[in-house]
C-alpha cells in the first residue's frame, strides 16, 4: 500500500479470486488468482486490454457473473461501516442482494442498456433508495431530485420526468452514477463509465467522480484501458493480462519505471510529445491477446514480449514478486537490469 493509504482500512479485500467458465470448448480461467485492496477514499485503477479479465473482475465483486457455468472462489472480503468485514462469495442471494446498491454500486460502460427504457429516470433512481432505506416514495422522489441535483444535472426538476432516450450520453452516465450513490455506498465500481462520450463530457464525468468521492469519502474500483485517465484518476494502479494482475504499484510509480514488460508496452503504446520530439512515436506492442482457452504455457505474455526467455518464461506461470512495499510484479526477468532500463518515456 501506499503512504498515503497506509493508515486506512481496506474497504475491498480480494483475495486469490478465480473465475472459471464452462464453455462449448472446455473449462476456461477468466480471472486467475487476483488479489487486491482498495482503502477508504482510494482510487485503485484497474486496466488493461479489453479481454484481460477486468470487467469480469468486477462483475464477480458485484457477484453479477453467477451462472450454471460460472463458477467463482476465493474470498471477496468488504467491510460494513462497523468495521467487520463480510465474505461476499459466502453470502446468500437475498444478502447480496442487499449489498449491492447500499454497500457496494456499480456503473456501467453503456448507460443506455443499463437504464430502464420505460421508466423515468427519476424514479429509478427513487427506486434504488426504497429499496435499501425505510423511506417512503414521496420521500425517495425528492432525493432522487437532489441527486440529480448533486451530480450536476442542469434543470433537474424536468430531467427527472424523462427517460433515458431523451437524455445525451453525458446525462444518462450522470443519472447511472446517481443512482449508484444514492444510498452512499462504501465502494463505487466505475466499469469504462466515459468509453462512450466524447472528450468534454467524459472529463466532465471524471471531476464529478473526483468530487463525489472526496464529499461521501468512498473507495473507487476504476477499470478503464486508457492510461490517460488512469494518470487522472488513480492512486494505485493494478494491470491484467489474460485473467491475471502481472504489476501492481502507486501510480506515479508505475508511470516513472514499469517493471513488468506488458506495463512498459502500454506505456510506449501511448501518444507521449517526449518521444514524438525525439523522434521515437507511438510503439506498438506486437500480437494480440491470447484467447483464454488456448493461454501459452508459463507467463501468457511470452509470445509477444521482446524479453523472453526460451526455456524460462515459456515455462512455468511466475509468482507475483514483491518490488518494494509498495509495489508487485510477476515476471521471471524483472530484476534484470537489461529489462529495468527498458525506456518509455
Amino acid at each position: 500500500m501506499t503512504e498515503r493509504t497506509a493508515k486506512r482500512d481496506a474497504v475491498l479485500d480480494v483475495r486469490g479470486l478465480n473465475v472459471h467458465i464452462t464453455s462449448d470448448d472446455g473449462e476456461l480461467c477468466a480471472v486467475a488468482d487476483a488479489t487486491f485492496r482498495v482503502h477508504d477514499g482510494e482510487t485503485l485503477a484497474l486496466v488493461g486490454e479489453s479481454g484481460a479479465g477486468k470487467s469480469m473482475t468486477a462483475l464477480a465483486i458485484m457477484r453479477l457473473a453467477q451462472s450454471a457455468h460460472i463458477r467463482l472462489s476465493g474470498e471477496i472480503l468488504l467491510r460494513a461501516g462497523g468495521g467487520g468485514a463480510v465474505n461476499l462469495l459466502a453470502l446468500d442471494p437475498l444478502a447480496m442482494r442487499d449489498v449491492r446498491g447500499r454497500l457496494v454500486s456499480m456503473v456501467f460502460q453503456e448507460p443506455m442498456t443499463s437504464l430502464n427504457p420505460v421508466l423515468r429516470v427519476g424514479e429509478q433512481i427513487a427506486e434504488a433508495i426504497v429499496s435499501h432505506e425505510a423511506i417512503g416514495w414521496p420521500a425517495a422522489r425528492t432525493r432522487a431530485l437532489d441527486m440529480l441535483r448533486l451530480v450536476g444535472i442542469a434543470d433537474a426538476e424536468a430531467r427527472q420526468r424523462a427517460f433515458a432516450h431523451e437524455l445525451s450520453g453525458g446525462m444518462r452516465q450522470c443519472v447511472m452514477i446517481a443512482i449508484a450513490l444514492a444510498c452512499r455506498p462504501r465502494l463505487l465500481i466505475a466499469d469504462e463509465p466515459t468509453t462512450a462520450l466524447d472528450v468534454t463530457v467524459q472529463a466532465q464525468v471524471l471531476a464529478l467522480i473526483r468530487s463525489l468521492q472526496r464529499e461521501l469519502g468512498m473507495a473507487v474500483l476504476f477499470i478503464t484501458h486508457d492510461l490517460g485517465v488512469v494518470a487522472q484518476m488513480a492512486d494505485r494502479v493494478a494491470v491484467m493480462y489474460a485473467g491475471r494482475i502481472v504489476e501492481e504499484a502507486p501510480v506515479r510509480a508505475l508511470f516513472e519505471s514499469p517493471c513488468h514488460p506488458y506495463t512498459q508496452g502500454l506505456l510506449r503504446s501511448m501518444p507521449n510529445a517526449a518521444r514524438v520530439m525525439r523522434g521515437r512515436g507511438i510503439a506498438p506492442i506486437r500480437g494480440s491477446m491470447p484467447s483464454l482457452t488456448r493461454l501459452p504455457r508459463g507467463c501468457a505474455f511470452h509470445p509477444r514480449c521482446e524479453r523472453a526467455e526460451p526455456g524460462r518464461c515459456d515455462g512455468d506461470v511466475p509468482a507475483l514478486d514483491s518490488v518494494d512495499d509498495q509495489r508487485a510484479v510477476r515476471c521471471w526477468r524483472w530484476r534484470e537490469p537489461a529489462l529495468a532500463a527498458t525506456e518509455v518515456a
